[in-house]
């Protein structure tokens, strides 16, 4: 399955207008809790699975290094995206379909994506077709 490639703009602090078309506007669940636990991820993605702006969810909390649950993700789960490193799986849902083009890699399986350490070849991810880049 090839995922289409989304380009997110750049959203500043304060621009926060696609939380309204977010299902967790309205949700009695604390997104934002004082601990973040496995099973507070597990009920976030629950949430997050389907909603129309997740992507412009997890791209403000990368840029904006914000704490609680995320499109989907925990505040460690997205310090462990932001670290620039060659991998051999998807450090969000640890399939190794991976692809790469440089200095990018991509997850087949759910679409994350992050710079990858360019001063080392990949692991096990590999080139993207030159008609697809």
């Amino acid at each position: 399955m090839k995922r289409a490639a989304v380009e997110v703009e750049y959203f500043s602090a304060e621009d926060v207008a696609w939380q309204t078309n977010a299902p967790c506007a309205t949700a009695d669940f604390d997104f934002i809790p004082d601990t973040e636990t496995d099973d507070g991820v597990n009920e976030a993605q629950q949430w997050c699975r389907t909603c129309p702006v997740r992507t412009q969810c997890l791209a403000w909390a990368m840029l904006h290094r914000a704490e609680g649950y995320w499109g989907g993700t925990s505040t460690y789960q997205r310090d462990q995206l932001r670290r620039v490193r060659t991998r051999a799986k998807c450090p969000l849902c640890l399939a190794t379909a991976l692809v790469y083009d440089n200095p990018h890699e991509l997850c087949l399986a759910c679409g994350v994506s992050w710079i990858r350490d360019v001063r080392e070849e990949p692991i096990a991810a590999t080139p993207l077709p030159a008609t697809a880049a």
